[in-house]
């Protein structure tokens, strides 16, 4: 491993005070069944399972994948559909000892054989055959390329190999002792691959205790809540992290929300008198649209966290009126962990403008190009460690050299501020930044200000090849109806001040943008459709 492993001295320190445990995650959630066994744990489109039966099934997996007799820490993938099969899957991996790694469902042969060989994974559990693709062509046809895999079954009645519900009625039940320290890594976060092949980031157990544990004192619950599980579970923090594991750790309810849609996740968060729900800015989008047509229920909601992209202020403002909840932004990245929550405490102005201050135990710096500390005011690469995240991308010490720093610091690649206050403003990408006529334009500048109007769902911004200036500044929309034009646009972005160079010269429609496993828009692919519009 490229970056800087946690010694031994510091182990004891953070566990001494308190931000990390000596205990595995399972026993946490065992701590949880005994306080609370009758309470419901988790619900997903098929089955409601109280805390009791949660950690029956979780020892039942673990004497199975027990039995299979595999080498401590092997990796066992899981891909599948948002569903209580992925929490049960971690739980049983944490028990038996080995490493959890949950794959997308959206993700077909060239991912997913990716990820397999870049683990090299043991056990495979892969989703049933839609009418669209088969999963079962796609393994047997990967297969010869995967020389580690040892096990194949299905996540549920199929044709490849054992199914999950034959395991959980034919197993016994785990008891052995934990074997794994919650400093080992044992939990993959995959990256959503914006920019080439998806990668493998590690997480510990103590890892995610302090992640999470943060995450509920920045809700400052009174109690056990229900959890709503909007984005997709099997991509990492926003779908997964906060709302599926953070509740079964802290006594409280998730539920899962199977395939997205703005109309039944409104549905589902009315039913199940959701409290806390997760989202993709754009999912929020999403969910206010629809709200302003329909009467939904949603009195018991009193926050949704937000993560993976930024969304704007006035929208923010909008959702909270409409779906009278606060909007809690957070920031990070699957390979870095997390620097800085906004907390219900914080006023409405900086949860809508910045993404929070920086959160205990962190190492936090703004970096120049060259590496230096920022003096001024002026924007820098974010840069950060915390016990949140210390290990780098499994089998892959290049990459890691890449992402961290020499001193083991994430290199985030995002443009911030730090304000008077020390609330951390994200203004940029480094990498997105369009340089026309040597100038430097912000994308996120301009789509921050575009949201804001009347006409318009979303906005992404690229730039784009041109003879003269290098690049020119591509404005795409998803509208709200027709009628639209550049110039009003152009308009609307000069009256908020917007220097001449920064406003579009090129403008799009699209009735949705392409999104990436994670929920994100993928410029790469929205890219790809600008320049075929172009020929």
């Amino acid at each position: 491993m490229t970056i800087r492993e946690v010694t031994d001295a510091e182990v004891q320190k953070l566990t001494a005070s308190g931000i990390w445990r000596s205990e595995n995650l399972f026993q946490v959630l065992d701590e949880n069944a005994a306080r609370h066994g009758e309470r419901l744990a988790v619900a997903d489109a098929h089955r409601r399972l109280t805390y009791r039966e949660f950690v029956e099934q979780t020892q039942l997996l673990a004497g199975w994948l027990s039995d299979l007799r595999l080498a401590r820490g092997s990796v066992v993938a899981v891909q599948t559909r948002s569903s209580s099969l992925i929490p049960l899957m971690h739980f049983a991996c944490d028990r038996a000892d080995l490493t959890f790694l949950p794959l997308s469902d959206a993700w077909r042969s060239r991912e997913v054989g990716h990820l397999l060989r870049q683990s090299r994974a043991r056990v495979f559990i892969v989703p049933p055959d839609t009418k669209d693709f088969s999963y079962a062509e796609m393994i047997s046809e990967l297969r010869g390329d995967l020389p580690d895999l040892e096990v194949v079954a299905s996540a549920e009645e199929g044709s490849t190999g054992i199914s999950v519900e034959e395991i959980v009625s034919r197993s016994v039940r785990f008891r052995g002792s934990p074997l794994a320290s919650p400093n080992e890594p044992r939990m993959c976060m995959v990256t959503s691959g914006t920019s080439g092949l998806p990668k493998i980031s590690l997480y510990t157990d103590n890892n995610l205790w302090y992640f999470l544990s943060t995450y509920v004192r920045t809700l400052e619950s009174t109690g056990p809540e229900v959890f709503a599980n909007l984005a997709p579970a099997n991509t990492g923090s926003t779908g997964y992290l906060f709302p599926v594991l953070t509740p079964l750790l802290f006594g409280s309810t998730c539920v899962m929300l199977e395939h997205w849609n703005p109309i039944t996740a409104l549905e589902l968060m009315e039913r199940e008198k959701v409290n806390v729900a997760v989202a993709v800015p754009t999912q929020v989008i999403k969910l206010l649209d629809v709200a302003r047509d329909r009467q939904v229920d949603l009195a018991p909601l009193r926050a949704i966290t937000t993560a993976g992209a930024p969304l704007a202020p006035e929208v923010a403002e909008e959702a909270e009126r409409a779906l009278g909840c606060q909007i809690l932004p957070m920031y990070g990245a699957t390979d870095g962990g997390v620097p800085a929550f906004t907390t219900v405490s914080d006023p409405a102005e900086k949860r809508y403008t910045s993404v929070g201050k920086i959160i205990p135990h962190t190492e936090f710096r703004i970096a120049t190009p060259d590496g230096s500390v920022v003096e001024d005011d002026s924007a820098g690469e974010v840069q950060w460690r915390n016990p949140i995240k210390t290990l780098g991308y499994m089998n892959d010490d290049s990459q890691t050299e890449v992402a961290f720093t020499s001193d083991g610091l994430y290199r985030s690649g995002d443009l911030g501020k730090l304000d008077d206050e020390g609330y951390l403003r994200i203004v940029g990408r480094a990498k997105d930044l369009i340089i026309r006529g040597g100038q430097n334009v912000s994308p996120r500048e301009i789509e921050d200000i575009v949201v804001g109007m009347d006409e318009v769902v979303e906005a992404a911004v690229l730039g784009l090849s041109d003879p003269v200036y290098g690049e020119r500044v591509c404005l795409c929309v998803v509208p709200k109806g027709p009628g639209l034009t550049l110039e009003r646009v152009a308009a609307y972005l000069q009256e908020r001040g917007l220097p001449k160079f920064m406003i579009p010269e090129h403008f799009m429609e699209f009735s949705e943008f392409p999104l990436n496993s994670g929920g994100k828009v993928s410029k790469g692919d929205l890219r790809t459709l600008v320049l075929e519009r172009s020929r």
